[in-house]
């Protein structure tokens, strides 16, 4: 952080010399500075002969914010984990013997029917380019990334050792799926960051 303040202060002070944004541009690069930040530094400043450089507005974080956020990544995490136990009960109850519709099917089933509507509701109304969601999709890219990474782990062992059935080949599939799914989602919050990078 420390780095970043002292880096949007050498641009301010060099555009309130006059210095073209191409030479501040070399300049950063040629000390060592990352293109992409000697970038971020310069759009920090808006373009144009003003003296001093006029900033641009931050984005914002509010704790209205956060908390809308988190509560849409609670829900996401509800509905992910419900939704593949469901399908664990379906493959289950399709390779065993039927099992009675009990008590935390019940739950799972009442835990889907009120954060996935909610998920969506603020999905929707989500800003894309808010610095808080953008924290979320990272997470979620994090933990989907592991989910994948431990089911082909599993799927490993359990195919080395010799106890890869089809109950658990199917159930690493949902796993995988769900995972991929999250991923897929959040695919463009994340292309979007590292555009800029």
């Amino acid at each position: 952080m420390a780095a970043r303040g002292e880096l949007i202060d050498f641009v301010r002070a060099a555009l309130d010399r006059g210095r073209s944004r191409d030479e501040i541009r070399a300049a950063l690069c040629g000390a060592g500075w990352r293109r992409a930040d000697a970038d971020r530094a310069l759009a920090a400043f808006a373009e144009g002969g003003f003296t001093p450089p006029v900033p641009r507005p931050r984005p914002f974080v509010s704790a209205r914010d956060a908390a809308i956020y988190a509560l849409g990544f609670f829900a996401l995490c509800v509905v992910v984990v419900n939704g593949v136990a469901e399908l664990f009960a379906l493959v289950e109850r399709a390779l065993g013997p039927a099992a009675p519709f009990g008590r935390a099917e019940a739950w799972r089933i009442a835990a889907l029917a009120v954060f996935a509507p909610l998920f969506l509701v603020l999905d929707l109304r989500a800003e894309r380019e808010n610095p808080v969601r953008k924290t979320f999709a990272y997470a979620a890219f994090f933990f989907a990334t592991l989910v994948l990474l431990f089911t082909l782990v599993g799927v490993i062992a359990l195919g080395l050792t010799g106890g890869l059935g089809a109950e658990l080949a199917l159930k690493a599939a949902i796993l995988a799926s769900a995972a991929a799914i999250v991923l897929l989602y959040y695919r463009r919050d994340l292309r979007q960051d590292s555009h800029r990078d």
